[in-house]
C-alpha cells in the first residue's frame, strides 16, 4: 500500500470542518467510538501496514515514523473527544478544542510530521 501524503494531509485538515459542523449541530452521524479508532483511515492503514512490514529505516526515519504513529492515535482520540463534547451539548468546550486546544495542537503536529516523513519517502520505497 502506498500513501498519498498530500491526500493524507488534506484528510486531516478536513476533519476540523467535519467536527466544526458536528459542534454546530450536525453530529448525529459521527460516532466518537469509531472516530477514536486510528487504523480505519487511509493514513492509519498505511502506518500499521508499514509497521507490520518492518522495513529497514534509518534511525531518524524510524523515530519520525514512530512519532507519527503516536501522534496519529492521539489525533483520533482528540477528534473523538470533540465529537463526544458536541454530542453532550458542551459546545464551548468542543470549540475550544478545535480552536486551540488538544485537538488543534495534535492536528497541526500530525500534519507537520507527515511533511517531515514525506521528505524521507524513498526509505519506504516511494517516489
Amino acid at each position: 500500500m502506498e500513501l498519498n501524503f498530500f491526500s493524507a494531509t488534506n484528510a486531516h485538515k478536513a476533519w476540523k470542518k467535519r467536527l466544526y459542523d458536528c459542534v454546530c449541530g450536525a453530529c448525529s452521524t459521527l460516532d466518537p467510538q469509531r472516530i477514536a479508532l486510528d487504523d480505519r483511515c487511509d493514513l492509519g492503514q498505511w502506518l500499521y501496514a508499514i509497521r507490520d512490514r518492518q522495513p529497514a529505516l534509518s534511525a531518524d526515519t524510524q523515530k519520525l515514523f514512530t512519532r507519527l504513529i503516536e501522534e496519529h492515535a492521539a489525533f483520533h482520540r482528540a477528534a473523538a473527544e470533540v465529537a463526544r463534547l458536541a454530542q453532550n451539548d458542551q459546545r464551548d468546550d468542543a470549540l475550544r478544542q478545535l480552536q486551540g486546544g488538544e485537538y488543534a495542537r495534535i492536528s497541526n503536529q500530525v500534519i507537520a510530521t507527515l511533511g517531515e516523513l514525506y521528505l524521507k519517502r524513498k526509505e519506504f520505497g516511494m517516489d
